[in-house]
C-alpha cells in the first residue's frame, strides 16, 4: 500500500502528458493504475480500458469511463469477470443493461448484477420473454415490483417456473385463488394454494382438482374434521386420504367413517390415528 501511495504522490506532480505516458507505457501495473486515476482525457481512458494487458488496470479505467456504448462493449466482451462487472456497475441505461443480459446468459452473476441495476419493470418484463436461462429469468421476475406486470406474467407466461416465481410476489388474494383453480400446471396450482386463505377455494380444490399433489396441498390447509372425513371416504389417492386422516383430531369422527372404508391400508391408518389420539 505504501508503494501505491508513493506512486500517486509522484504522479500527481506530473503533467497530463507524463501521466498518460506512464499509463500507457510503464511496465509496472501499479504505476499504470495510479496514472489512470489521474487522467482527464476520456479517449485515453477508453483506450486503456479496452487494451491494457492487466485486468486491474482495465478495471480501474472502466471505473472512470462515462461512454455507455463502450461500457456495454466491455461488459459483453472483456475476458475478465471483474472488468465486466465494473462496466455493468457504471451503466445506467436500462435498455443497454437488458442487451448485456441477453448477450451474457452464460454468466449468471454478470446478468444478476445487471438486473439489479434495472429500475424499469417494463424492460424487465420484455427481457423475461427473451431470456433462455431459467435462473436469470427468476432473477428478473424477482426484481419486478409492479403488481400488474407480475399478474400478467403469472397468467400468461408459458414457463411454469416463471409463473411460479411471479405468484410468490402477488398480493391479490382473489387472483391467487383464480390461479389455484385454473393454472394448467399442477405445481403452480399447488403453490397458489399455499399462498391463499380462501377456505371455499381450498375445499373446492381438495375435492375437485384432477391432480393428487394439488389435492394434498389443499388438504393440508383444512382443519374441519367433517370435511377431512369426506375426503378420506371419497378421494381415490391413498396419499391424499392418508394426509386427511393425519389432520383429523376427533376420535368420534374417525370411528364414524370406519364402517365405510373398504381399503385395509386406510383402515390401518385410521386405527393408528385413533390410537395416537387416545394415548
Amino acid at each position: 500500500m505504501e508503494n501505491t501511495t508513493d506512486n500517486q504522490d509522484q504522479s500527481s506532480s506530473l503533467s497530463q502528458e507524463d501521466i498518460i505516458d506512464q499509463a500507457l507505457n510503464s511496465p509496472d501495473y501499479f504505476i499504470r493504475v495510479d496514472a489512470v486515476k489521474l487522467i482527464e482525457n476520456q479517449e485515453i481512458i477508453k483506450k486503456i480500458a479496452l487494451s491494457d494487458k492487466d485486468y486491474y488496470v482495465r478495471q480501474t479505467a472502466v471505473g472512470r469511463l462515462e461512454e455507455q456504448d463502450v461500457l456495454k462493449n466491455i461488459a459483453c466482451n472483456d475476458q475478465d469477470y471483474y472488468v465486466r462487472l465494473a462496466a455493468v456497475k457504471k451503466i445506467t441505461d436500462a435498455d443497454i443493461l437488458a442487451d448485456i443480459i441477453l448477450k451474457s446468459q452464460d454468466d449468471f452473476y454478470i446478468c444478476k448484477d445487471a438486473i439489479i441495476k434495472i429500475n424499469n419493470d417494463e424492460v424487465l418484463f420484455n427481457l423475461i420473454n427473451n431470456i433462455k436461462d431459467r435462473d436469470i429469468k427468476s432473477a428478473a421476475v424477482e426484481a419486478i415490483k409492479n403488481q400488474e406486470i407480475l399478474s400478467k406474467i403469472a397468467l400468461e407466461n408459458d414457463d411454469f417456473y416463471v409463473r411460479s416465481d411471479a405468484i410468490k410476489k402477488i398480493t391479490d388474494a382473489q387472483l391467487l385463488s383464480e390461479i389455484a383453480k385454473n393454472d394448467k400446471d399442477y405445481y403452480v396450482r399447488a403453490l397458489a394454494i399455499q399462498l391463499i386463505d380462501d377456505l371455499e377455494t381450498i375445499k373446492y380444490l381438495a375435492f375437485n382438482d384432477p391432480d393428487y399433489y394439488v389435492r394434498n396441498q389443499a388438504v393440508e390447509k383444512i382443519k374441519d374434521d367433517k370435511t377431512l372425513a369426506e375426503i378420506v371416504k371419497k378421494d381415490e389417492d391413498f396419499e391424499v386420504r392418508k394426509k386427511a386422516i393425519a389432520q383429523i383430531n376427533s376420535i368420534e369422527v374417525l370411528k364414524g367413517i370406519m364402517p365405510e372404508i373398504k381399503d385395509p391400508y386406510i383402515k390401518r391408518k385410521i386405527e393408528g390415528r385413533i390410537s395416537l389420539l387416545s394415548a
